[in-house]
């Protein structure tokens, strides 16, 4: 086939169609299933947060899923149906260092949803076996994307994959003083009839590679923010060759990832999740809160994750009688509710000003604010505009 190099209505780069888990991405129709922070690898560009890095946890988007192996079931289909997932990319970490774990991950998650809920998974040759690739396969895998590192020798384990009617690829950051190294990693990938795609994604820059990124005389692209300079150019260098395999390739951007993978998931899951009361702007909600004892402030999402079960239910007791006095105003029943992971009552902004001033003067000590924040599990504040106190 003959794969033209085009630029993509989501302001990347592709040589060919993208792969079916690319293309619900870019849709914001993916979950990303955080299955470990646990990895054997040492990459000195993961972007790993000290929360997740080398830490046994489980995310299922900023989800933390809780709990013993059926409450975190629970939690993470919540989490497929307030998303409005189709499909979900399991990533960590190195899903393979917990493999049970992510096995059952696959096999729930297609039983609950159904067969063309689309499943993409990361890793690197590090685990690979041919017993662990026949589990993935059996739990039910669609496409297996591997990170080959440096150590070549290491490099023959993923021929294993093809032994599996599955979708094989290789994805890897674009290191633009590393162009030599990706090309023979996709020579030796091409000869041996690999892969069905090659996903490159530009490099970007975090607190946590600062520092080493500096080292290397890696450069922030302006227009970018956090994108590496050089790594577009490096791309197109590898694309070529990778024309002379038929290799479909996406060089996938810092931008696509913020503006439209990130973008449409919001704006799917503010369409899932919001209330009749809510306004929708962007993806973004725009409502009413009323706090007590737990406001947003410093540490605000260590603090309530810190809470004492008895803390939760004296908070969440106190809640209930400020519910009952909003109904005794007039308050219909489906006009607000307890958000118990956060300690609070969420309502319509518009009410809770006309609300303000009699509930002030019933409960002093209440903090009252119209917020502007993600429609995710985290509810992350982007804008908190307290009322003021008559």
């Amino acid at each position: 086939m003959k794969l033209e190099l085009h630029e993509t209505d989501y302001e990347s780069i592709a040589q060919g169609p993208l792969t079916e888990g690319c293309e619900q991405c870019v849709e914001g129709k993916k979950l990303v299933l955080f299955v470990t922070g646990v990895c054997p690898a040492k990459c000195f560009y993961c972007p790993l947060s000290p929360e997740k890095k080398m830490r046994d946890v489980v995310f299922a988007n900023e989800r933390e899923l809780t709990g013993d192996d059926a409450h975190r079931l629970q939690q993470l289909f919540e989490e497929v149906r307030m998303s409005g997932a189709e499909g979900a990319g399991i990533t960590g970490g190195d899903p393979l260092a917990r493999l049970g774990r992510t096995c059952e991950y696959i096999r729930a998650l297609k039983k609950e949803f159904g067969k063309d809920f689309h499943i993409h998974l990361y890793t690197t040759p590090l685990l690979v076996t041919e017993d662990s690739l026949s589990q993935l396969f059996d739990a039910g895998l669609d496409e297996i994307r591997f990170h080959p590192l440096d150590d070549e020798e290491k490099w023959s384990r993923l021929l294993l994959a093809r032994r599996f009617s599955w979708k094989v690829g290789i994805e890897i950051p674009v290191l633009p003083d590393k162009i030599d190294d990706a090309k023979k990693l996709l020579l030796w990938a091409g000869k041996n009839k690999l892969i069905d795609f090659l996903n490159l994604n530009e490099l970007e820059v975090s607190e946590l590679t600062a520092d080493e990124f500096q080292k290397k005389h890696y450069h922030v692209r302006e227009e970018s923010g956090y994108g590496v300079d050089g790594c577009k150019e490096a791309a197109l260098e590898i694309m070529k060759l990778a024309r002379t395999f038929d290799v479909p390739v996406h060089y996938c951007t810092t931008t696509l990832k913020d503006k439209y993978q990130m973008g449409n998931r919001l704006r799917r899951q503010a369409a899932q999740s919001a209330q009749a009361f809510d306004v929708v702007e962007e993806g973004l909600l725009f409502r009413g809160a009323i706090y007590h004892d737990f406001p947003p402030g410093e540490n605000y999402q260590r603090v309530l994750k810190t809470l004492t079960p008895q803390e939760r239910k004296n908070e969440l007791a106190f809640l209930e009688k400020v519910v009952i006095f909003l109904k005794e105003l007039g308050m219909p029943e489906d006009a607000g509710f307890i958000d118990e992971l956060r300690l609070r009552i969420v309502l319509g902004a518009e009410a809770l000003h006309e609300l303000a001033d009699d509930l002030s003067e019933q409960f002093p000590e209440l903090v009252l604010a119209v917020v502007t924040e993600y429609p995710t599990s985290d509810a992350w504040i982007v804008e908190f505009n307290p009322i003021p106190k008559a």
